[in-house]
């Protein structure tokens, strides 16, 4: 049966407009499937997922702000640096303050034993009192960011940023202070703590966190944690200190 101009027309425009849709979507030149944000709770169960599965991973500390790593409330974390082999190895070096003098300190936890480096000498011995934290907990399963990810509150998802050249989820929430207190060795005040955070979209790496404190009366500087993690499950050997 022949068609007559109006609907060959009409064909054309419908034909026009399914295209201009997949390419509005994101659709590829080559017919790949269009490429859709993911909804706030996926990008969270996702992630958690991730940091429970990592091997071992790369992390930096920078702290602005007072950040007492002791219950004397005398030794002040400024920076780390280092690995950590989930569930309980870990190496780091840390720069601490003591009143008006900064020590450097590499430390190693290897199970239930900690290490660490005289910071006059240099020399390896058994960790002291307000230097026995190990990041491990970090990815600890039943306390560390991936149970702290699952409980945040007010979650919201902001545009997607580049984080070294990675596209990245970006979000933000907010996050009780019993469920972070053990991720800084109890370090960080106030409550609620301000949480943001990057996640890589091809393969939900946390990539970036900021752990912000509140205002508070009795804090004028209140302090901002910024943590960055790379190298995920690049093989790390970690071995006792001689």
């Amino acid at each position: 049966m022949r068609r007559g101009k109006g609907a060959w027309l009409t064909s054309l425009i419908v034909i026009y407009a399914l295209v201009g849709g997949l390419v509005g979507c994101g659709g590829s030149k080559g017919g790949g499937t269009p490429t859709l944000a993911l909804d706030t709770a996926t990008i969270l169960t996702s992630t958690s997922k991730r940091l429970d599965a990592l091997k071992s991973v790369h992390f930096t500390v920078a702290i602005d702000g007072p950040a007492y790593i002791d219950t004397g409330r005398t030794i002040q974390l400024r920076s780390a640096t280092g690995d950590v082999v989930p569930p309980d190895q870990m190496q780091t070096k840390l720069t601490a303050a003591i009143s008006t003098i900064n020590l450097d300190v590499s430390l190693v936890a290897i199970g239930a034993d900690r290490y660490m480096t005289n910071p006059v000498t240099g020399q390896w011995g058994p960790a002291q009192e307000g230097f026995d934290y190990s990041p491990t907990v970090l990815f600890d399963k039943e306390k560390g960011l991936s149970t702290v990810i699952g409980k945040l509150t007010d979650v919201e998802q902001l545009p997607t940023e580049k984080v070294n050249g990675v596209d990245s989820y970006h979000l933000r929430g907010k996050a009780a202070r019993a469920d972070v207190e053990s991720l800084t060795s109890g370090a960080i005040d106030g409550d609620p703590i301000g949480v943001e955070f990057w996640v890589s979209k091809d393969n939900f790496n946390l990539t970036k966190l900021v752990l912000t404190e509140p205002q508070t009366p009795d804090k004028a500087q209140p302090a901002v944690w910024t943590l960055t993690f790379s190298n995920f499950d690049t093989p790390v050997t970690i071995t006792k200190p001689q």
